[in-house]
Parts: C-alpha cells; structure tokens; sequence
C-alpha cells in the first residue's frame, strides 16, 4: 500500500509543473480576455459618445435642410447654402466614421443597426441630402468617405 502512495505521490511531483503551468496558462488567459473586454467597453462608449455629441451639434441644423425641397434649396443665398453643405459634409463624415469603426468590429451590431436607421431615414426623406450625396460621389469621391461603393452606408445612394 505504501509502494502504491509512493508511487503516485512521485507521479504527482513529476507533474506539478505541468499541472501549475496550465492553471497560470489559464488564470492569464482569463485576465488578458477579461481586460480587453474592458478596453473594448471603453472604446465602444469613446466612440459612442463622441458620435452622439458630434450628431447632437448637427441635428437641428441637419433636421431643417432634410426639410427643405430642391427649389428652396436652389433659392438659398450662396453663403447659406454653403453653411447648410458643410453641415450636410458633417453628416456624410460622421455616417463614415460610424460605418468604418463598425467595419472594425468597434460598434457593436445593435448599435450599429440603430444608427444606419437613423441615417438611411434622414437621407432617404431628402432629395437635397440625396443630390448633395451624387455630388459627393461623383468621379469616386464617395472613396474618401473610407467605402468601396457609394452605397455602403446609404442604401438608396
């Protein structure tokens, strides 16, 4: 009985290392996918945020412009006009930045779903919107936009 408990007492003392180097192979792997679940967090609640509060200066403005038919448009003053697209610019480089950093896997699928219903809402309601998109894309400039086809993020471009 004694050779049975010497025996196995060796066994273990042979793979205490063994067994050790798992549970710390283990424990690290737990910490390292704990943390970048952490650091996914914060960056996802960066992105959220900045994205809402950059969509909050625009809002108004963005509202009255979608509003607005082609021949008001065409009746605005060159200066006004030329405020309103640099809003509506606004607009087309944050629906980018959004689509890019779900693209990347940092906006998450739900939350990014909300928001591409938001902006195919606010462009699909606005001829204006939608001409000033043509404009933005036409000799492939919807490629400084981060996107491969106009369409990518504006389903009705």
């Amino acid at each position: 009985m004694i050779e049975i408990i010497l025996f196995f007492t060796g066994i273990l003392k042979e793979l205490a290392p063994l067994i050790i180097s798992i549970i710390a192979i283990w424990l690290t792997s737990r910490y390292q996918n704990h943390t970048k679940k952490l650091a996914d967090d914060r960056m996802m609640k960066d992105l959220f945020t900045e994205f809402n509060q950059r969509y909050d200066k625009i809002n108004n403005d963005l509202d009255i412009i979608s509003k607005l038919s082609s021949e008001e448009w065409g009746d605005l003053k060159p200066k006004d006009k030329a405020k309103k697209e640099g809003v509506v610019v606004d607009f087309f480089n944050l629906c980018a930045e959004e689509y890019y950093w779900h693209k990347e896997g940092r906006i998450k699928g739900n939350v990014w779903a909300s928001w591409s219903k938001g902006m195919n809402d606010i462009f699909d309601k606005s001829k204006v919107i939608q001409n000033l998109w043509a404009e933005e894309c036409e000799n492939e400039g919807y490629k400084s936009y981060y996107i491969s086809s106009k369409n990518e993020f504006f389903k009705k471009a």
